[in-house]
């Protein structure tokens, strides 16, 4: 071993020893985010400090030696908390720099508001200012956007995302022509690597194992098992009276819970606006009544005065690649919803440019949620997204069209706005992944109610 790999050797362990020292001092939540992280160094030129992909612990040997064991603990920290804000599948396409100085406002802000100041310590050129603490990266980055010279903004937004064939050096030596680390190459093929950022602790795109970014199926993947590691961490802070790091994490999932309820509020108030509310004792309600047919377990509740309208919710699922991942997600919330709203029967459709029939030649595919059916969606089709053919089978091709009450369609928000004429007889709520307006739809729907469902939300099922 030379003296190069010696020195490497010892940065490893020193990192190694204040990851451990979380672990010795209770700290096993946050630690249970950081020790899946595999170490991986990297050439000062590729990355000065730290920074994590998701997998990954990128390190620079200089960086560690000046670092003293309670700022090692906090980079750590910092990069555990990079990921369990999902930081690493939340940029999309903003500017790469932009976006770690956003996400590093965002983190420590969180690290300072915890107060453990005797477990950790900023190092120098740390980025933290007080009005930032408590907002997201999303909610901080369209501030610093907005803040930033236009001159800048074209200065700083030309290259940072491209990974420059000059990093990538030739044979086993990095640009500057030293050898290359274990993580080089890795490192430099990542879009998110902003490449002049030197503040300590970037956050990067996360890769699949063949290094390239992540489809938008593996994204929703990667944070349906992102959530359900936070919450299983949270847990074990919770059960080892963690303190600080506990409440971070269960800032994260009260954040994510509060989006969930607030775009379930609204479908809630949409579908009681919709369906009637009235109830009678003249016959129980099937959705209880079935469970327990002798009555003996108070599942005698009334049901709801039928309307002349009927009791079926229609909804229309747009098919477009993007969709397909939120399925389950969507179902498991919405059934919630229909059951306390008592309907009785779901249809569904799927299209792209067209609707597609089911294996029996139908149309819409029923769910008898009186009887007890579940939403057990199984689309088909696939392609572009053209949506005006979901109102021509609703208005034109269904024979119980007078028993739908309401209609919603799942969408990702971009297709082509529908023409005023096609508005049906039932009111319409466009439930979109995206928001609407966007750069494809750009303005309101011409009819219709909009509400926006965030992507993380719908991953953790």
């Amino acid at each position: 071993m030379n003296n190069n790999e010696k020195s490497s050797e010892l940065a490893k362990t020193k990192i190694i020893k204040a990851r451990t020292s979380l672990i010795q001092e209770g700290r096993l939540g946050i630690a249970s985010m950081i020790v899946p992280l595999a170490l991986k160094e990297v050439s000062e030129s590729v990355c000065s400090t730290m920074a994590t992909d998701g997998k990954h612990i990128f390190w620079c040997e200089k960086f560690v030696d000046k670092c003293d064991e309670k700022e090692l603990v906090f980079t750590l920290v910092h990069e555990a908390l990079h990921v369990t804000f999902a930081h690493h599948l939340r940029r999309g396409k903003r500017n790469p720099r932009l976006w770690n100085v956003a996400c590093d406002y965002c983190i420590n802000g969180e690290l300072h508001r915890s107060g453990e100041y005797s477990y950790w310590r900023m190092p120098d050129g740390a980025l933290y200012e007080r009005n930032y603490s408590g907002q997201t990266a999303e909610e901080i980055y369209a501030d610093l956007e907005q803040k930033q010279d236009s001159s800048d903004d074209k200065t700083q937004g030309g290259n940072q995302g491209e990974s420059g064939d000059d990093a990538n050096g030739e044979g086993g030596k990095n640009s500057t022509g030293n050898e290359k680390k274990e993580g080089d190459d890795l490192a430099n093929a990542n879009d998110g690597n902003p490449k002049d950022f030197e503040t300590a602790g970037e956050i990067w795109d996360a890769v699949n194992d063949g290094g390239k970014p992540l489809s938008e199926n593996e994204k929703v993947n990667a944070e349906r098992k992102l959530n359900n590691h936070v919450r299983l961490s949270e847990s074990v802070d919770r059960a080892c009276g963690s303190g600080a790091s506990e409440n971070i994490f269960r800032g994260r999932l009260k954040d994510l819970d509060l989006e969930i309820a607030d775009y379930l509020s609204k479908i809630q108030d949409w579908l009681i606006s919709v369906f009637p509310n009235e109830t009678t004792w003249n016959r129980p309600h099937r959705n209880h009544i079935w469970r327990d047919t002798t009555y003996r377990s108070g599942n005698y509740l009334p049901s709801r005065k039928p309307s002349a309208m009927g009791g079926t919710l229609a909804i229309g699922w747009d098919v477009s690649g993007s969709t397909s991942a939120y399925l389950n997600g969507f179902c498991a919330q919405i059934q919630g919803l229909i059951e306390q709203c008592n309907i009785s029967k779901v249809k569904v459709c799927f299209c792209s440019t067209i609707c597609y029939k089911n294996e029996q030649g139908e149309w819409w595919d029923e769910f008898d949620i009186a009887s007890g059916d579940k939403l057990d969606l199984k689309p088909r089709g696939g392609g572009g997204t053209e949506l005006t053919p979901i109102f021509n089978l609703l208005n034109d091709y269904t024979d119980d069209v007078a028993d739908i009450q309401g209609i919603i369609i799942f969408t990702d928000g971009y297709f082509n706005p529908i023409a005023e004429d096609k508005e049906p007889d039932i009111p319409v709520l466009w439930a979109s992944t995206d928001k609407i307006p966007n750069s494809w739809h750009k303005t309101e729907p011409n009819f219709g109610e909009v509400v926006h469902l965030p992507k993380r939300c719908l991953t953790d099922y």
